[in-house]
């Protein structure tokens, strides 16, 4: 039988592990390391407990470690970046040189000139390439370029037309005399994107830009953690809206695909993040977990679409369920935000309202959704595209981030004041 001595000095030479070696690397100072090390070491050999019972205590005691890393990791970040805010410029202009690219190949684009939904033609645009083809309003669909129009995701990947280019359109048409159906194919040759189509463009990148520099400016003028979230956000939003050059290889469309996908939804958990702590920590985010199932989904989707893009997504309807997930995660983030902001609103006092800019940013925030709002409306009751100037609603969005960051700034400038009050007093 071995010696309560010889289990100490065993315990030593394994213990801590390579992943725990690497997970004190991470997360403690160089400087500290080797004494937090002995530290560990110390205490795990003070658990007195025999064979396997020791082995469960140590597995506890790292798994209780390994579950506290990702709070210690965060805090850390936000506290090296917080000392050198200017350091997040480097990110961001990254993102705008991604950005400039892809609008640089937007003269690129090839243009249809028809617009249809499940299955059905809606809209052709007179002297456009289906206009002269020969393609009707309320011709039936069938495929596109030899790929049926039941498989969505599969037409969304499939190569970008070049301008010039002919594909053919399998087209099911209705005889308004006879009702008879017939079959027919029409060859399409796609054109240069017009003018207007370009500028609607334009305005996503332009919102994407706002959000971009908004978060920045805000976090450079007053850093703090509700505007470190809000950089993160403006960064996230910035990646997803400003549009990336045009990448041919079907893989690596994927991958940016995913990774368009993947930052908005950080970008809306971030902003959920701020609006829970903006302008004073709310009761549920105190709680320990809150935090944790704040970015459950952004895990979630990441253990998601990997294998998906590794293997290929399903085809045909069976992709539905997963667009309506994906759907239904942003719209959630984007609701649970919205509440918590009126929340803070409807809680504070006229004071607390006017220094912390709680009115300017609700007034942001009403005033830049009511265009998109109107859309939706709309929606159901006529076709939104007829609407005079719809391309350009979305141009309001900028109210947004523009009112966060001024209500951040403002906010952050009135608590420096609250704290140096008392030592003047």
């Amino acid at each position: 039988m071995r010696s309560p001595e010889s289990d100490e000095r065993s315990l030593g030479t394994r213990f801590p592990g390579s992943v725990a070696r690497a997970l004190i690397w991470v997360v403690v100072p160089r400087d500290r390391r080797e004494e937090f090390e002995g530290d560990l070491i110390e205490e795990a050999e003070a658990i007195v407990l025999p064979g396997a019972g020791r082995r469960m205590a140590v597995r506890w005691f790292w798994w209780q470690l390994a579950m506290s890393a990702p709070p210690m990791l965060a805090r850390r970040l936000t506290k090296e970046v917080a000392m050198h805010p200017r350091r997040w410029i480097v990110p961001a202009v990254l993102v705008l040189v991604w950005g400039l690219v892809g609008l640089m190949d937007q003269r690129n684009a090839s243009y249809a000139g028809f617009d249809w939904s499940s299955a059905a033609v809606l809209r052709v645009d007179a002297g456009g390439p289906a206009d002269r083809a020969g393609l009707r309003v309320g011709d039936r669909l069938l495929s596109i370029g030899g790929i049926s129009t039941d498989d969505l995701w599969a037409l969304q990947e499939q190569p970008r037309a070049a301008i010039g280019e002919t594909r053919t359109l399998l087209v099911e048409r209705t005889d308004a005399g006879t009702g008879a159906k017939t079959t027919e194919t029409i060859p399409l040759t796609y054109g240069p994107e017009p003018a207007g189509d370009a500028a609607r463009s334009l305005v996503t990148a332009f919102v994407g830009l706002i959000f971009l520099l908004s978060g920045i400016a805000a976090y450079v003028t007053a850093p703090s953690t509700t505007t470190f979230l809000f950089a993160v956000v403006g960064l996230c939003f910035g990646a997803a809206l400003l549009p990336g050059p045009y990448i041919q290889a079907l893989d690596q469309r994927r991958v940016v695909s995913f990774a368009v996908f993947f930052t908005l939804v950080t970008g809306f958990a971030a902003l959920l993040h701020l609006m829970l702590v903006f302008p004073y920590r709310k009761d549920v985010i105190k709680r320990w977990w809150t935090r944790y199932l704040i970015y459950v989904p952004v895990v979630v989707a990441l253990l998601i679409e990997i294998p998906l893009i590794l293997v290929g997504r399903p085809t045909g309807r069976s992709n539905v369920p997963l667009a309506i997930l994906n759907g239904g995660v942003v719209l959630g983030y984007a609701a649970l935000s919205v509440l918590a902001l009126v929340h803070s609103y409807v809680t504070a006092n006229p004071t607390d309202r006017r220094d912390h800019g709680l009115n300017t940013l609700l007034a942001g925030l009403i005033v830049g959704l009511l265009p998109i709002s109107a859309i939706v409306v709309a929606g159901f009751f006529v076709r939104a595209d007829l609407l005079p100037g719809v391309g350009y609603y979305p141009l309001a969005l900028v109210l947004i981030p523009l009112s966060i960051a001024l209500a951040l700034v403002k906010g952050a400038g009135q608590t420096r004041r609250a704290a140096a009050a008392p030592a003047t007093q």
